[in-house]
């Protein structure tokens, strides 16, 4: 559950659905009539509560594949679309804003590192060797400033790096090359001729919106 390699499906994910939101044709966003962002933000949270009912007797693993994941996947498909409107609502604002995108800089590091750290103050057996126990409910605190604080100096000292990000630049260069067609961004007559580029272009988004 907690390794990096596995941890990266979930990121891909991410990626799918945003991709999917900037593969939206004009008419489609002229047409499309998207979920307010705040009701499927409230819906993905209110599913992770669904683990304390006894009744039901549902684990983590469950709800999160098959309730939260998906509708926050919809959410943010749905605050995407949002951010290209006109008047984006109060819930987009609030996440585009310049303290969420400080901390959205995290998120990636934060998401990977949070569970190996984890293993070292609760998985019993590991946290018995190191610290002769569990930690108490109390520590977690500290826990959550340690991962903060760890997701800070990757994203400083790897992410930001100028040679990672021209690695990354390149590998990204060469799957567009080898995936032109496959993605629908090129039109079909296009895309038999051969003769398309590749191109990229982005809104321009309205002040306070989440950049993709």
């Amino acid at each position: 559950r907690f390794h990096p390699i596995w941890a990266l499906v979930e990121v891909m994910m991410g990626m799918a659905a945003a991709r999917e939101v900037m593969l939206d044709s004009p008419e489609e966003q002229k047409t499309r009539r998207s979920t307010h962002p705040l009701l499927l933000f409230v819906a993905a949270h209110a599913s992770m509560f669904l683990r304390t009912t006894r009744r039901l007797n549902l684990n983590d693993a469950l709800v999160r594949s098959t309730l939260f994941v998906p509708l926050y996947l919809r959410f943010l498909q749905s605050m995407h679309r949002d951010c290209l409107t006109s008047n984006p609502t109060m819930i987009t604002r609030f996440f585009g804003s310049s303290t969420m995108g400080k901390l959205g800089a995290l998120a990636f590091p934060m998401f990977i590192v949070h569970g190996p750290i984890g293993q070292l103050f609760y998985k019993r057996d590991v946290a018995t060797k190191l610290f002769g126990g569990v930690v108490e409910r109390r520590f977690f605190p500290v826990y959550l400033a340690v991962v903060m604080l760890v997701s800070h100096l990757i994203n400083e000292g790897f992410v930001k790096n100028q040679t990672v990000i021209n690695f990354s630049s390149r590998v990204a260069k060469f799957l567009a090359e080898k995936t032109a067609g496959m993605l629908r961004d090129q039109a079909p007559q296009e895309a038999k001729s051969g003769e398309a580029k590749v191109s990229t272009s982005r809104k321009k988004a309205p002040v306070g919106c989440v950049s993709a």
